[in-house]
């Protein structure tokens, strides 16, 4: 699907989409950024990077991105997120430095060595209540018969933080579900259920923006190539319609320079996005499970 707009330079590169839908995507998601806020991503988004890059341009200086070290060590800018280079060894360092009871003090919100106030995340599947599985899919027995990338860290991240944000490049039915087949990040009811307020605040896709209304998603804006009619038959669920669903505003002419001017001179170097492997036993992984943010 591509947008209606003339093409964005300067944009990390979401496999599957065009630059114009994945531009559009990011500065959705930068103008959500407020400055001083610590964000944090996963693994395979690029783009999400760009988002918090472009805020820091624009409107949030103080802004600070974690990406592998604790946020008061400073960002650690892996070489493979923005290039195609692939001798960024910032994972070790990650090993090594990043003790997971310091990832966990995240519960105390006073704490330095809080993990986030914003997580983007994404997942192989995201419900109406925002939960989302990036564990596997279920198979007809209910068992485990396609595997993901697993949830890592993102459980507690995703519990934790103040703010969660979900992305997904794919806006599918196979993709929206009306209840995951396993949680990975809590959505709203998940979170009530255990005594933990609030929930994801906000979804981008492709093809629209979600918020979230009692714990419902509801769709709040449809970008410029989609309709509302598209985006619900897109959407495995009922979404709750706002009274007025406006176009998502393309990306300003300021928006647009400032990703260009992150880019340099070179707005197409790098492929990051990685194929998983089919593991080697009887349980599939999917292959097209790329971008979650993981």
């Amino acid at each position: 699907m591509a947008i209606a707009t003339d093409k964005p330079s300067g944009v990390a590169h979401i496999e599957g989409l065009d630059e114009a839908t994945t531009a559009l995507m990011v500065c959705v998601v930068a103008r959500e950024l407020r400055d001083g806020q610590v964000v944090a991503f996963g693994l395979h988004a690029d783009a999400m990077l760009s988002a918090a890059m472009l805020a820091q341009q624009l409107h949030a200086p103080n802004l600070r991105i974690r990406h592998g070290l604790r946020a008061e060590r400073g960002m650690v800018f892996g070489a493979a997120a923005w290039t195609d280079r692939r001798d960024d060894d910032s994972w070790r360092r990650v090993e090594y430095l990043e003790a997971h009871d310091a990832i966990l003090r995240a519960a105390n919100p006073a704490s330095p060595m809080r993990f986030c106030d914003v997580f983007f995340v994404g997942g192989m599947q995201i419900d109406r209540e925002g939960s989302t599985n990036l564990i596997g899919l279920k198979g007809a027995d209910g068992r485990l018969a396609v595997r993901g990338p697993g949830s890592i860290g993102t459980t507690s991240i995703g519990t934790f933080a103040a703010d969660v944000i979900l992305f997904s490049p794919e806006h599918s039915p196979r993709r929206f579900v009306e209840t995951v087949d396993f949680v990975s990040v809590p959505g709203w009811k998940r979170r009530a259920a255990v005594g933990l307020e609030g929930g994801p605040r906000l979804c981008v896709t492709s093809k629209a923006v979600m918020d979230f209304e009692d714990g419902r998603m509801r769709l709040r804006s449809v970008h410029a190539g989609s309709t509302i009619d598209e985006v619900v038959a897109a959407t495995g669920f009922p979404l709750l319609l706002a009274n007025d669903i406006p176009t998502t505003p393309v990306p300003s002419d300021a928006e647009r320079q400032a990703l260009a001017a992150l880019a340099g001179s070179d707005s197409t170097a790098g492929d990051p996005a990685v194929t998983d492997p089919t593991r080697g036993d009887s349980t599939a992984t999917d292959p097209t499970s790329g971008d979650f943010g993981a």
